[in-house]
């Protein structure tokens, strides 16, 4: 098996450059700028944590050069193949995630904050490192490994009115051996940092209405990037397609009902993902 193949799935990389320029198509320009924020400032504090001691080696130059391929018209394929050609070159894991994606984040920061950069600018690099980070959702440094205990986090989605819904799942899951963490009516700082202190492995969210969209993107990408190894599933309620959830948000699994919705996620605490990967 190849280096890459052990470190980068193209798959998910695809897929989550496809929902970044959707999200780009459908979502209003101040929802936008959230996410490149986000991305921008917890990667790079990530970086500030978590500095390999020989990132020296990898010189400013380098990095300069990531950040400018961030911003090219076809900024998702040219990411991934410098990327690809650091790995051949025998960068690790390591110095690609803090490195490379950390150290750019940072940078795109400082261009964003000086006026080089326009708000648009930083949100097109910013989906780009994002899908990159996703991609490498198989490396240990990104992925630690998971225990088999059945317990998960339900949560409605910020600014949902409704919780009967997600407190009848929660009793059905219960009542099948699951340990359910229920949290109802938090805001967005609010589920964040439970969501941090508390390092859930599965989380469920409860959308009921399609003008909530904007509010699960946002919780979901805050989610991935304190927590990139947890499975998040949504279950959609009245009206909802499940392609209305798939075309724009980066979720692992789309619930109809809380049966299939237990033997999914059973299935992938048993087995990891495999086919259920929404694509």
């Amino acid at each position: 098996m190849n280096k890459m193949a052990t470190s980068i799935d193209p798959q998910v990389f695809e897929h989550t450059a496809r929902l970044f320029d959707e999200k780009r198509r459908v979502l209003p320009s101040e929802v936008l700028e959230g996410f490149a924020r986000q991305v921008v400032l917890r990667v790079a504090d990530t970086v500030a944590a978590r500095a390999p001691a020989n990132r020296a080696q990898i010189g400013p130059e380098r990095v300069s050069a990531f950040c400018d391929l961030l911003l090219q018209p076809d900024q998702h394929r040219s990411a991934l193949a410098f990327i690809t050609a650091r790995r051949d070159e025998g960068a690790t894991i390591e110095e690609v995630y803090l490195g490379y994606i950390g150290a750019a984040a940072r940078l795109l920061g400082e261009r964003w904050e000086d006026d080089r950069l326009t708000p648009l600018q930083v949100t097109i690099g910013a989906g780009a490192l994002y899908a990159l980070m996703r991609a490498l959702r198989g490396s240990r440094i990104v992925n630690p490994p998971l225990n088999a205990r059945r317990a998960a986090l339900f949560a409605s989605v910020p600014g949902e009115q409704h919780g009967v819904g997600v407190t009848v799942a929660a009793d059905m899951f219960r009542e099948a051996g699951w340990d359910i963490d229920l949290q109802l009516g938090l805001d967005q700082p609010r589920l964040l940092d439970h969501v941090t202190r508390t390092r859930p492995r599965v989380i469920g969210l409860s959308l009921s209405t399609g003008e909530r969209l904007p509010e699960l993107v946002q919780a979901v990408l805050s989610m991935r990037l304190v927590l990139p190894e947890a499975i998040i599933g949504v279950a959609r309620g009245g009206d909802l397609a499940a392609e209305d959830i798939q075309r724009i948000a980066d979720v692992d699994l789309i619930f109809g009902d809380a049966p299939s919705a237990i033997t999914m996620l059973e299935r992938w605490v048993r087995d990891g993902p495999a086919a259920d990967v929404p694509g």
